[in-house]
Order: structure tokens, then C-alpha cells, then sequence
């Protein structure tokens, strides 16, 4: 697939891993374990899917890393770490100190991961 057929292709993709990151995140606010549990498996099963866009379709995250929602912010970058880590830290370090508390809580658990080596994003 040429680069122009992975944009189209990541669009919906793009707001599907917005849409996952979002209801993650509303688990955490309502502390609803179910729903934590079922936004991070799409998130996952999303990130999949950007994958089979071929090598390097990560890439296509990198705007969300700007996106308005500290949420989506986060967790796009929890999945470039490996890729663009001085980027993705940015973002997770600032997500940390001025994100709302529930985000605030998942960027210091994707950071402390990434420091143990433990993260499976």
C-alpha cells in the first residue's frame, strides 16, 4: 500500500483508537473495571489493525499526539515509545503533571512501565 492509501486507510483507524482511549479513560473516572478492561483490548485490537498498514504505519499516531484529549494523547504515545521516544516521554511527562488526575495516573503508570521495561503497548 502506498503512503496516500495508508492515510486513507489510518483515518478511521485514527478516530477508533480516539473513541478507545476516550471510554478507557471514562472507566478510570467511574471506576469501572469492565470498561477499563474492554477500551484497553480495542485499543490494543486498533493498534493491530494500524500494524497491518505495514512497516512503520505507527507513524500515523503522531498527530494524535497533539490531539485536544490528554486520554488520546497518552496512550498514542504509550504506543510510539519504541518508535519516537523522546517525543512520546514529552508528551507522557507533560500528560502527567497537568492532565486531569485519572489521566494523570495513566501516563505515570506508562512511564513507570517503560522505565521497568514491562511495557506491552
Amino acid at each position: 500500500m502506498d503512503e496516500r492509501g495508508q492515510r486513507l486507510a489510518f483515518r478511521p483507524l485514527a478516530e477508533r483508537f480516539k473513541r478507545c482511549a476516550m471510554a478507557t479513560n471514562f472507566g478510570y473516572i467511574d471506576e469501572d473495571k469492565a470498561l477499563q478492561l474492554a477500551g484497553r483490548r480495542a485499543l490494543g485490537r486498533t493498534v493491530r489493525d494500524i500494524d497491518l498498514l505495514g512497516a512503520d504505519s505507527r507513524r500515523a499516531l503522531i498527530p494524535l499526539l497533539e490531539d485536544e484529549d490528554p486520554s488520546t494523547r497518552a496512550f498514542a504515545a504509550g504506543y510510539l515509545l519504541r518508535s519516537r521516544p523522546e517525543q512520546a516521554l514529552a508528551v507522557l511527562k507533560d500528560v502527567e503533571a497537568n492532565g486531569p488526575s485519572e489521566v494523570r495516573i495513566t501516563a505515570g503508570s506508562i512511564l513507570r512501565d517503560y522505565k521497568h521495561g514491562t511495557l506491552d503497548m
